[in-house]
C-alpha cells in the first residue's frame, strides 16, 4: 500500500469518488467543510479528510466506517460512482461500491470467498487482482485497487495533501 501511506495500516475507511472535487464530495454529506490541516488534530472521531486525486477525490478516515454507510455512499454516488475498503483492528473488514446512488457490489476484501450474485466481470476483476475467492492473496491492496479501477479515481501527487476535511457525526 506504499501509494497510500497516508492510509493507517491497521484501522481505516478510503472511499473514493468520480468526478468531485474534494469540497463538493464533503458538501454531499452536509458537513461543515474546513480547509487544509487546520484543526485537524482536535476530533477524535468522525473526522473525514478529502483528497485530491486524479479523475476526483479519495476521503480518508482514521479508525473510521463513514465511507461504508449507505446513506453517506447513496449521497455521494448520486450521479457518479463511488467505492470504499475499509478495515478495522480487528480484521473486519468491506468493500462496497455504488453507482448512482444504488448499492451494485459488496464483498469481504480479507476473507470473503462467497462468489455467488457477484457479476462476472467483477469476478474477473477479482481474479486478476487477486482479491478473496477461487484465488486469494491479494488483500486490501488489491481492493484498494479495484476501487481506482471502478471509479477511475487514482491517487496522485497531490493526494498526500488534504484538501478539506470535516466531522460527520454518525
Amino acid at each position: 500500500m506504499n501509494t497510500y501511506e497516508w492510509l493507517d495500516d491497521e484501522a481505516f475507511c478510503a472511499t473514493f469518488v468520480r468526478g468531485l472535487s474534494p469540497h463538493e464530495a464533503l458538501a454531499r454529506l452536509g458537513i461543515d467543510v474546513l480547509d487544509g490541516d487546520d484543526e485537524e488534530g482536535e476530533f477524535e472521531e468522525g473526522l473525514i479528510c478529502a483528497r485530491p486525486a486524479e479523475g476526483g477525490t479519495i476521503l480518508s478516515e482514521w479508525n473510521g466506517f463513514a465511507g461504508t454507510l449507505p446513506e453517506v455512499l447513496q449521497r455521494l454516488s448520486a450521479g457518479t460512482v463511488a467505492a470504499s475498503v475499509f478495515v478495522n483492528v480487528n480484521l473486519v473488514a468491506s468493500f462496497v461500491h455504488y453507482a448512482d446512488g444504488r448499492s451494485i457490489l459488496t464483498f469481504d476484501p480479507l476473507f470473503g470467498d462467497d462468489e455467488d450474485g457477484i457479476p462476472e466481470d467483477f469476478l474477473a476483476d477479482r481474479t486478476k487482482l487477486e482479491l478473496p475467492g477461487n484465488t486469494s492473496g491479494g488483500g486490501l491492496a488489491a481492493a484498494l485497487l479495484l476501487a481506482e479501477r471502478i471509479t477511475e479515481v487514482r491517487p496522485n501527487a497531490s493526494s498526500d495533501v488534504v484538501a478539506a476535511h470535516g466531522v460527520l457525526e454518525y
